[in-house]
């Protein structure tokens, strides 16, 4: 028998017995933890509402899912360097997230911070496909609004099934040497109680928007002849 991991408290990944031919798993470096202050999350759901949402709009009526994503300095301002939303109609590959970080790759040298100096802003947690290309661009910070669970809830259940399938995991390391993730809701839940209401209302006003954008998404994706993804 082989050791196989499984979590353990702090998010180290400890080794359980396993049937041989199995890897065994090798602890995650541990990362820097991340946070978000009442002002960053007011800032992150400004940019979901007035720069994220508009865009997703006109895409999930040519028949793209509801993810978006945005980039931002990591300033005290959190200054939008660009957002956009998913393009699976141009390329599978093109999650809200990696179309994201090809826009940001290709403006000009002179207005593109390195990814170490950015933030990541993801509307839905970032699957493995996104995490991965995040790591791999050099991005160390990520946020998120929804997470898998809610997704699941939105109609799309892959980013769950397909950790599953591939690799028998529920989930990344989501603090690691390479990038540390962190979940917006659960921010909102440390803030001052007058922040806390304020932040909680927007929250369900962005929700609403992506229920109705999510029920838009998979009421007219089986009359699109375009739509030919394995996951719809």
């Amino acid at each position: 028998m082989r050791p196989e991991c499984e979590e353990a408290p702090g998010g180290r990944r400890v080794g359980v017995e396993q049937p041989r031919g199995r890897p065994s798993c090798i602890p995650c470096a541990p990362g820097a933890p991340l946070t978000a202050s009442a002002p960053m999350i007011r800032r992150m759901f400004d940019v979901i509402e007035k720069e994220v949402v508009p865009k997703t709009e006109k895409l999930v009526a040519e028949g793209n899912k509801m993810f978006g994503a945005a980039i931002m300095r990591d300033d005290p301002g959190l200054t939008t360097v660009v957002a956009d939303s998913n393009h699976e109609m141009l390329c599978p590959l093109y999650h809200g997230e990696i179309w994201t970080i090809k826009q940001w790759s290709e403006l000009p040298e002179d207005q593109r911070p390195a990814a170490s100096e950015c933030v990541f802003l993801c509307t839905h947690e970032p699957c493995c496909l996104c995490i991965s290309g995040i790591t791999w661009a050099g991005f160390k910070k990520c946020f998120y609004f929804f997470s898998y669970e809610d997704s699941k809830v939105q109609g799309i259940p892959h980013d769950l099934n397909i950790m599953h399938q591939l690799w028998q995991v529920s989930s990344y390391a989501k603090c690691n040497a390479f990038v540390t993730t962190c979940g917006l809701k659960d921010e909102i839940d440390k803030c001052e109680e007058a922040d806390k209401a304020e932040l909680t209302a927007t929250a369900a006003r962005i929700t609403s928007k992506y229920e109705e954008l999510s029920q838009k998404y998979h009421s007219e994706k089986a009359a699109n002849k375009q739509n030919t993804l394995a996951f719809g």
